[in-house]
């Protein structure tokens, strides 16, 4: 599979030079409201078409789901990904997804983790069996709830379980998580909790066939219990 030659870096701002995905890093972390989400899509299609990148945007509300979405390099979005749990406090009135999907490309299969669901194991570890091996999560974090520990128990956590890469942007940190015999410190991170961008960072799928699985619960167990882990 090709690499996947990341940029994270503010919205609309020119990807570093190589690049051939790009992640959104949001500034405050806020999510893009309902009545600015069809402007904010038509945007992000044509910053992807004009820097022939695949892009993940900030997060946006669509029909009160809070969603995150794929845009090819041709500006054609590849689709989205509903949140399946979240921070009610935050968000009143949203509704909540019940499907995960994952989005093939050239570089490997693409999960979108929308918001606090990067906390509920079982997530990760669904689109893992489904086939994802990039995991990108877009998070809004409030300065009294952030602690390092938020770090390890979601997005370095998650690619640790499932062998994953895994990229994660808030108002609060960005950082690269890979399993940790593929991280050059054995400390599971490719780029370790910052705030600074841009951040660049290269990751091939085929890498992870280095990584000796773990046996792990198989997705028709989670499929039966779905009731009892999504509440």
């Amino acid at each position: 599979m090709q690499i996947l030659s990341l940029s994270i870096g503010e919205p609309f701002t020119s990807p570093a030079w190589g690049s051939n995905f790009v992640f959104f890093s949001g500034d405050p972390g806020a999510v893009i409201p309902e009545e600015d989400s069809k402007e904010y899509l038509r945007r992000v299609c044509k910053y992807a078409r004009m820097h022939q990148v695949y892009l993940v945007p900030e997060r946006f509300m669509l029909m009160n789901y809070q969603c995150m979405c794929l845009v090819s390099p041709q500006g054609k979005m590849l689709g989205a990904q509903k949140a399946t749990h979240l921070y009610l406090p935050a968000q009143p009135g949203s509704k909540r997804g019940i499907a995960i999907d994952v989005f093939s490309t050239e570089f490997g299969g693409i999960f979108l983790c929308v918001d606090v669901d990067v906390y509920h194991p079982e997530v990760l570890r669904i689109a893992g069996e489904m086939g994802a091996q990039y995991v990108f999560c877009s998070q809004q974090i409030s300065r009294e709830d952030y602690s390092s520990h938020m770090v390890t128990s979601g997005i370095w956590n998650g690619a640790q379980a499932n062998n994953l890469f895994a990229v994660a942007v808030s108002n609060q940190f960005h950082c690269v998580c890979a399993p940790l015999a593929l991280s050059p410190h054995r400390d599971g991170f490719l780029v370790s909790p910052t705030l600074r961008t841009p951040v660049s960072v290269q990751m091939q799928a085929d890498d992870l066939a280095q990584v000796p699985r773990r046996r792990l619960l198989g997705r028709k167990l989670y499929a039966v219990h779905r009731g009892e882990l999504l509440g």
